[in-house]
């Protein structure tokens, strides 16, 4: 008898796949692929940028946003509450963000500045860059007199700047699993609107990267978003065989430069991300399950490497990439270890009080208006 054939729903538990590996893979990625672009001062030093039009670093983001698809919209459907998912999602982004940011605005930003130390806790720069920072408006927020002599001058935290787009993606997932789980009998049309999504929001004249509008940025990362989702939707019917990958990779390779670029990168990433995430990998596996870092390096990167290249001007890629990797892997462990995982573990208990709290306004909500439609014939018959 044949063995039955591997889905993607066999893989979902986080014991049978290897998700957290290649989350901290593509974060490192991302590190990696900056370190070209900082030392040297021009993007398309950083690596595939010449061959793919994108860089390595950009491409690991691209998978990041497919797993999270993937692995956001199983926690949606599965708790069906949109305060559950709300309170996990805020606990795993702003935790780490705020004491990153912080940390970076007072102690960091006073060494590497240029100018005193008076004028730079002064100045406006210091409180528009950590509002604006954690309020995720942007990721290229200046400090005063920090990181101006670099090869990239002035920018302090490059890679925040795709949070804004990935909460963005959370809130229209929220949407749609508030209709997928309480309307069952639309989610073959939800599906099939998601797979509309997939194929046609970004298919269109293609244009370089650097001239995208927020409207552009926006579809680019639902594209690979709501790939991950549509996956997730079709995870019992969703074969996983190396057979198909040479396929995916063909199509991608012809189609670069074109309307469809993004859209077979999207299906070679997100399909390959699966099959890498399928192998048996225990060690790995079970050490990055119980040590997310990934979001970790992510946030943390870009600063240290910043600062580096400020001690020590002329770093090159490989230098700067080896000294970083080495600093922001302990710091990531360390924001794991005293913030990201304390904060994860709360968030059973912050969603039900605040489904307390939400319980008990809207219970006073009804006994006001219970008691405004009892006093109001009263007071019509007073007028009479």
């Amino acid at each position: 008898m044949s063995m039955p054939a591997r889905t993607l729903a066999n893989i979902l538990k986080p014991e049978h796949n290897n998700f957290g590996a290649i989350r901290l893979a593509m974060a490192l990625a991302v590190l990696v692929s900056h370190s070209y672009w900082l030392a040297t001062g021009q993007p398309s030093e950083e690596p595939l940028h010449s061959w793919t039009h994108h860089s390595l670093g950009e491409h690991a983001v691209q998978v990041f946003f497919f797993l999270s698809g993937v692995v956001v919209t199983q926690s949606i459907l599965k708790s069906g509450s949109l305060i559950d998912f709300a309170t996990a999602r805020c606990l795993r982004i702003f935790p780490a963000l705020i004491v990153c940011v912080l940390l970076t605005a007072l102690a960091l930003g006073p060494l590497m500045s240029t100018g005193a130390v008076s004028a730079y806790f002064t100045d406006s720069m210091l409180p528009t860059y950590i509002v604006k920072t954690i309020l995720l408006t942007t990721g290229s927020a200046p400090l005063t007199g920090v990181f101006t002599d670099n090869p990239v001058p002035n920018l302090v935290n490059l890679s925040l700047w795709t949070l804004k787009y990935e909460v963005l993606c959370y809130g229209l997932l929220a949407l749609f699993g508030l209709a997928y789980v309480h309307f069952p009998r639309l989610r073959s049309a939800l599906t099939f609107a998601v797979a509309c999504v997939v194929a046609g929001i970004f298919v269109g004249a293609p244009k370089p990267i650097s001239g995208y509008t927020t409207a552009d940025n926006l579809r680019y990362f639902v594209l690979f978003f709501s790939t991950g989702t549509l996956a997730y939707l079709m995870r019992d019917r969703l074969v996983l065989t190396w057979l198909a990958l040479p396929v995916l990779f063909g199509i991608f390779v012809l189609a670069i430069g074109s309307r469809f670029g993004e859209l077979t990168s999207a299906l070679f990433l997100g399909y390959g991300t699966l099959l890498v995430a399928s192998l048996s990998w225990p060690k790995i596996r079970h050490f990055t399950n119980r040590n997310d870092y990934s979001y970790g390096v992510y946030i943390i990167a870009c600063p240290v490497q910043q600062a580096l290249l400020s001690a020590f001007p002329g770093l090159s890629p490989i230098a700067l990439t080896a000294l970083a990797i080495g600093i922001v892997v302990p710091l990531a462990a360390l924001s794991w270890r005293f913030i990201e995982r304390p904060a994860m573990q709360r968030r059973h208990g912050l969603a039900a009080r605040i489904k307390a709290h939400w319980l008990r306004l809207d219970q006073l909500r009804q006994g006001f208006a219970l008691k405004t439609r009892r006093s109001a014939p009263g007071m019509l018959s007073g007028k009479d």
